[in-house]
């Protein structure tokens, strides 16, 4: 038997919330192009204004359905609730005349207009099925997706990408409008229904670290451990000789140039004597030599500049064109760095003339914002893999403290993303960049991503862009990836409401830096969950599924979240050498999921697995 007090207490946490409910369509203009769901979000973020984990608790030990599961149709769940709950107790109902009048989504309402919404956005066939829900798979296009008649191209097709997204933070317009004719090309032989979506990144203003000074630095060749191969060029025809952090010359066979009159000098079984920077010795035995280059064993590593003096037979050469490399700016935990908002070549920590240190020095790519940042306040450069606090704002430069990086020191290259997760940047999320590269995409694009989209006007800027040039019917997708963002998501959400087609895209990876890697299990549900309630469609981006992608063998932590992006409309991939295997794998992840669950809803099916 029920137990009435606690139908009689939830049923008046009920006639509470549904007052509040109703109120709320005061708010809503019913002319509003997407009223109806702008009503459902706001009732929605009414219900999540007030901690419910008691009422929730009522409703679960009276078998009755959860709120939980009710966001996308707030009020008609609530007024079910009532009914129930009124019924149980020998109540009167909402009567008929009233239901009418006050009008609410029905379960069956809200999800039509979900799946109209995600159809205009991602393709396929719209379903008002409660128990029916697809995920589409997007896929990132690598620069050479057009080469050979577009092969790359027609084989993701065929492996079931729905949607390609196009990224014009790298290449051309004439690489990227490669690209679209090959879809196009591919969308000529399907049905209305079956058709390839582009979806077109504009990169927005992405903050990164600016150049890195040129210095003379000691070319690393040969081992200590094992004698190495190593090639000598004739001057005149070697390339250039240089060497990375990532790929030293220890770990591929070296080679260096020498001047011309040396090297016709050389003779097979003779040996080239080294003698390096810091004056250690090491010996090259010639094994081949021909018109252009030699080949030989160099016994012990050395290091070797354009003074290195080498000798054989008794002539004497030098190397020929070893050229500058980027100043290794190598950052350990508790070392400083400056950044700087004027445009300055990087440099590494040095010593002035009185044996004080200056810091290391980098510069940031987009100007005025050092000004605005705060003592106290974090800094993330290249994915978090460096991470700083800010000692103090010098006006137009922060020296900052080195609180992240690897046991061995952490090297800042250029061009690297930075964050700023705890200041309030204010700049637009449409650059001048931006606006060229949309309008030269708009003949072939279906929808556009707004790259690091912080408020409604980010949106509004870029919906009277397309009125301008009367494309409405084109889609916007909001990136979500910054703190701001996260805080101005439900007016963000508004404004696209305004828009025929629109979605969000949970960009997972600089939001991860920004608010937390910790944070992103709860955030990323959040996001599902607001989005839900106003039936946008959501891509679910970033790493998804990456080591499969790369090297061809998931982790069980990555099949995992690619199950959990089930609950989003869209799945991105990135580019990868085995994104045909990959698109396979997912789809039966998704394929599996949808199988037990729809959004957060389980279906219970049949289960087979103990029989």
């Amino acid at each position: 038997m029920l137990d009435q007090f606690v139908m009689e207490s939830a049923l008046g946490d009920i006639e509470i919330l549904r007052k509040y409910l109703l109120a709320a369509r005061d708010e809503v203009n019913s002319e509003y192009p997407r009223s109806q769901s702008l009503l459902n979000l706001n009732q929605y973020m009414l219900l999540r204004k007030k901690d419910q984990t008691q009422l929730q608790e009522k409703l679960f030990s009276l078998s009755l359905s959860s709120l939980g599961r009710s966001f996308a149709h707030v009020a008609a769940s609530v007024d079910s609730l009532y009914d129930q709950l009124s019924s149980s107790l020998g109540r009167e109902q909402i009567s008929p005349e009233l239901m009418a009048e006050f009008h609410h989504l029905s379960i069956t309402e809200a999800i039509t207009i979900a799946s109209k919404n995600s159809k205009a956005i991602f393709g396929g066939k719209a379903s008002s099925k409660l128990s029916h829900q697809i995920t589409t798979v997007m896929v990132t296009l690598p620069s050479n997706a057009a080469e050979n008649n577009g092969l790359l191209i027609h084989q993701l097709a065929e492996a079931g990408v729905s949607v390609f997204r196009i990224n014009t933070a790298h290449d051309s317009i004439q690489v990227w409008q490669a690209m679209a004719d090959v879809i196009i090309s591919i969308n000529e032989n399907l049905q209305p229904s079956e058709k390839i979506k582009i979806f077109v990144d504009l990169a927005g203003p992405k903050i990164r670290t600016g150049k890195i000074s040129e210095v003379e630095i000691p070319l690393e060749i040969g081992s200590n451990k094992q004698e190495k191969e190593i090639f000598i060029y004739h001057g005149d025809t070697a390339t250039k000789v240089e060497c990375t952090d990532e790929v030293t010359m220890e770990k591929i066979s070296a080679q260096i140039a020498v001047d011309g009159k040396f090297f016709k000098k050389l003779r097979l079984n003779k040996s080239i004597k080294i003698v390096d920077v810091n004056q250690k010795k090491a010996i090259i035995s010639l094994s081949h030599i021909d018109e252009t280059y030699a080949r030989g064993i160099i016994n012990k590593k050395v290091f070797i500049d354009k003074k290195t003096k080498l000798r054989c037979d008794g002539h004497e050469g030098k190397v020929y064109n070893i050229q500058n490399q980027k100043d290794p700016i190598r950052l350990f935990i508790g070392d400083l760095l400056i950044i700087t908002g004027n445009e300055i070549e990087g440099k590494s920590a040095q010593l002035d003339e009185n044996k004080n240190l200056i810091p290391a020095l980098i510069s940031c790519t987009v100007k005025g914002i050092i000004r605005t940042i705060q003592a106290g306040e974090k800094v993330f450069i290249d994915d978090g893999k460096i991470g700083l606090s800010v000692i103090e704002n010098q006006g137009d430069a922060i020296l900052c403290r080195v609180d992240i990086s690897k046991a061995g020191g952490t090297l800042l290259k250029e061009e690297k993303g930075i964050n700023f997760p705890d200041t309030n940047i204010q700049i637009s999320a449409l650059t001048e960049v931006d606006n060229a590269n949309a309008l030269a995409v708009l003949d072939f694009a279906d929808s556009l991503s707004l790259s690091f989209c912080q408020s409604s006007a980010d949106i509004h800027d870029l919906q009277m862009l397309l009125a301008k040039n009367n494309r409405t019917d084109v889609g916007i997708i909001a990136k979500i990836e910054t703190r701001q963002a996260i805080t101005n998501t439900p007016e963000i959400i508004k404004q696209l409401l305004t828009w025929e087609k629109s979605g969000v895209m949970i960009a997972r990876g600089d939001l991860a830096i920004e608010v937390g890697f910790e944070n992103m299990a709860y955030i990323q549900e959040a996001l599902l969950d607001i989005c839900d309630a106003a039936h946008l469609p959501v891509i679910w981006a970033t790493q998804v599924l990456e080591s499969k992608m790369k090297n061809n063998l998931p982790s069980r932590a990555e099949v995992t979240d690619a199950a959990m992006a089930g609950r989003a409309e869209c799945v991105m991939l990135n580019k990868g050498a085995f994104a045909i295997d990959t698109i396979d794998v997912l789809k039966r992840i998704l394929h599996d999921m949808h199988t037990v669950s729809k959004k957060n809803r389980q279906l219970l099916k049949k289960e087979t697995l103990w029989n």
